[in-house]
């Protein structure tokens, strides 16, 4: 099978898979709005954001490593070396979990009345401890999968995880537990996830392990630290980037604030499932053409990516923009009507993370994940001192502003960096030139939703129709596709 077959067809499998997992999130949190007080949610969203502050010390990168060395390891058949490294990622997850709960039980009292302002805040953060502890261990079986590139089960997880969680929160709130209902369902999830994934692991993907010896090697302990030490140095920046802007909206604005915010970035962030479908694939390939040499392959798939990746993304993000309103309120409801504002600013923001993602995801397959540990900081330390400006001053624009900002230095370092590795060309005039295409696209919109006037829905489904078929006609018009390229592209994914 070709590389180009295999990246198209990974992704795809990924990305559709994550799309159904990412819809399926949405009705969760649809529920959780129409079931829920805004305090309610917010606060549920808040002690979440708060507990994912930890999740940097619970694995010390161990079970990230995993989608590195697994790959290496089975290209040698060292299976023991296999079994090994995910028991070490178990152990360590056991480990500063039990840490982790201690801690919390003991101060949840103080920070229910201190940081969360909630009476409810105590019983919540006891329950979700238990759940992101468990997750933890689901998280080593994702890994693990994703390093041996069985990308439907790596996917799986979290759409099973998704269809669990909604069935059981759904039966949650007509038995009236009210907000007992999602956390339920968050620890029971994850209890499911481990029993049935880990049988599929050790029974179909992995039936050497049983077979296989566990040892101690100092020096393979010592690969697995060092380069977690680095996915760690990632791992708080991305806590630092992905959580600030709750941790401090929930301190200074309050829980209605968080609520708004919890709706609005979400629901953004659902064009981040891009960038991840085409890391699932991208960092187990890069990390064997590197092996191998092969560096031409590398420079003409990232090319590729560079291009096609913005093809996708930009008429996506302009359309979220222009019917923010209506996402929301049909979605959410009228309560979080405000919410609207924030998405747009935060859809623009998403359009920096197609390249970002193929950067960090190149730079993660080859090894050098203290690239990426220097971009998330970079972006990391812009955040956090941006938010307590912000935040005090504008409130939840605030955190939505820091947040595009944020993805705009991570897109344009990722970029910087690696020409130290590969001689990539970056498609500058086809990004112009795509970019015309998407205002022209955005603008249509605008025009079209003037000229009508029919029933939301309709509307909404003939402006896009138009609209797209006008940008698909200005990428042919203005040369940024042509249909011998396409046909290329088609003939070697199928072939």
């Amino acid at each position: 099978m070709s590389y180009t077959k295999l990246a198209v067809r990974g992704a795809a499998t990924v990305f559709i898979v994550s799309i159904i997992a990412a819809f399926l999130g949405y009705l969760v949190r649809l529920v959780l709005a129409r079931y829920l007080t805004v305090e309610e949610f917010g606060l549920f969203y808040a002690v979440f954001a708060f507990l994912g502050i930890f999740g940097v010390y619970k694995t010390l990168g161990f079970d990230s490593a995993l989608i590195k060395f697994i790959p290496e390891f089975l290209h040698g058949k060292e299976y023991s070396s296999i079994k090994s490294s995910i028991v070490y990622a178990a152990v360590i997850q056991l480990a500063t979990n039990t840490l982790i709960i201690a801690g919390i039980y003991l101060f949840s009292d103080y920070l229910s009345k201190n940081f969360f302002h909630s009476t409810q805040a105590g019983i919540v953060l006891k329950l979700m401890v238990l759940s992101v502890a468990i997750d933890s261990f689901v998280q080593v079986i994702k890994f693990t999968l994703q390093g041996f590139k069985k990308m439907i089960y790596f996917a799986g997880i979290d759409l099973i995880r998704m269809l669990l969680i909604l069935g059981i929160v759904l039966a949650g709130f007509k038995l009236n537990y009210g907000i007992l209902s999602p956390l339920i369902a968050y620890i029971l999830a994850p209890v499911i996830l481990t029993i049935v994934f880990w049988a599929v692991l050790i029974k179909v993907i992995f039936p050497e392990f049983s077979k296989s010896k566990f040892f101690i090697d100092k020096k393979l302990i010592k690969d697995i630290s060092k380069y977690g030490v680095f996915v760690i140095a990632t791992t708080m920046g991305m806590v630092i980037f992905g959580y600030t802007d709750i941790i401090l909206l929930t301190y200074f604005s309050g829980l209605t604030s968080v609520a708004l915010y919890s709706v609005a970035l979400p629901t953004a962030r659902i064009f981040l499932y891009f960038p991840r479908a085409i890391g699932g694939i991208l960092i187990p390939l890069s990390a064997e053409l590197w092996a191998k040499g092969e560096k031409k392959l590398l420079n003409a798939g990232i090319e590729a990516l560079y291009k096609y990746s913005m093809i996708v993304v930009i008429p996506a993000v302009f359309a979220m923009f222009s019917f923010s309103e209506l996402i929301i309120s049909v979605l959410f409801g009228k309560d979080f009507a405000p919410a609207s504002s924030i998405l747009k600013i935060l859809s623009i923001g998403m359009m920096f993370t197609a390249i970002y993602g193929v950067n960090i995801n190149f730079f993660a397959g080859i090894g050098k994940p203290q690239i990426n540990s220097k971009i998330v900081y970079s972006a990391a330390i812009f955040n956090l001192f941006s938010n307590i400006i912000l935040i005090p001053a504008i409130g939840v624009i605030g955190a939505a502003i820091t947040n595009t900002l944020s993805y705009f230095i991570m897109m344009v370092m990722g970029l910087a960096n690696i020409r130290k590795f590969i001689k990539v060309d970056f498609p500058i005039l086809i990004w112009a030139k795509t970019l015309i295409a998407g205002m022209m696209f955005i603008l249509a919109i605008w025009l079209l939703k003037k000229a009508l006037s029919l029933n939301v829905w309709l509307e909404a489904v003939i402006v896009l129709l138009i609209a797209g078929l006008m940008y698909t006609t200005l990428l042919f018009l203005l040369k940024i596709i042509d249909l011998n390229e396409i046909k290329d592209l088609k003939r070697r994914i199928i072939r």
